[in-house]
């Protein structure tokens, strides 16, 4: 009886081992990939008019990168100033939205790698006094609310490169180029990449770049800080599709050779 007894505690010690390491984990379902992305921001992330689907650069990189760490991939189309509270509430285990690195992001999130290197350009009407970034002092221009594009024109005012500027910010980028190709405002500033599929894309809006380029800025995915295994899993995934051309290969298919 009293090594029944023994052995039915040493069971009840194993089950409850088990169950306390079951629950020190992370919440993330082993081998399927949760994303996060604000599906408005082409050709990095759009919603296909035809399918329905999440398509763009991000999303092919990211379904590319699961592939190669053996996860299956889920996007979840998030607003963009919700993504960073859906990653730390574990709503999502990755962020891929165009998103830039930077020092302020960083105390919150953990970056990849960086997959990309872009810039801030301004877009204006065709017939524009505008000619660059320079221009824009008296004028509204149109950003969309907390990205790097409205950062860099608050920067620009704070520093007193430009004056008299009315910051106009919007929900979404295609909800900034609306209101420029009906007048509410003077130019847009967004990521370069962005602005020009938007123009190419919209011949009829009659919209140009006014200059070129004026920040360096570099993409990184998100992740939550604690998720440590799944960093050096997004990083190795990352390195793996540009060694095999597979990165290369979606980067001509959006943007060209």
């Amino acid at each position: 009886m009293q090594r029944k007894l023994r052995v039915l505690a040493v069971l009840m010690v194993i089950v409850i081992m088990a169950v306390s390491l079951a629950g020190c984990g992370s919440t993330k379902t082993e081998g399927k990939l949760v994303v996060g992305t604000e599906a408005s921001y082409a050709p990095f992330e759009y919603v296909d008019d035809k399918t329905g689907e999440i398509v763009g650069f991000d999303i092919e990189l990211i379904k590319a990168i699961g592939e190669a760490i053996n996860y299956e991939v889920e996007i979840r189309n998030i607003a963009w100033d919700a993504l960073p509270s859906a990653l730390l509430s574990k709503q999502v285990d990755v962020v891929i939205s165009a998103m830039t690195i930077t020092d302020e992001r960083a105390k919150t999130v953990f970056f990849s790698d960086p997959y990309m290197n872009a810039g801030q350009i301004v877009a204006v009407k065709q017939g524009s006094d505008i000619k660059s970034h320079e221009d824009l002092s008296g004028k509204i221009v149109g950003v969309q609310a907390n990205t790097t594009g409205h950062y860099a024109m608050e920067d620009m005012v704070a520093e007193g490169k430009l004056q008299n500027v009315t910051i106009r910010p919007y929900e979404t980028t295609p909800d900034a180029f609306n209101s420029l190709r009906t007048g509410v405002v003077d130019a847009v500033v967004a990521d370069d990449p962005v602005v020009k599929e938007y123009i190419k894309s919209n011949p009829e809006a009659k919209l140009t770049t006014a200059g070129s380029v004026f920040t360096v800025e570099y993409y990184g995915m998100a992740m939550r800080p604690d998720d440590f295994e799944l960093h050096k899993k997004i990083n190795q995934g990352l390195a793996k599709v540009k060694a095999d051309g597979t990165y290369d290969k979606i980067y001509n298919k959006y943007f060209g050779e």
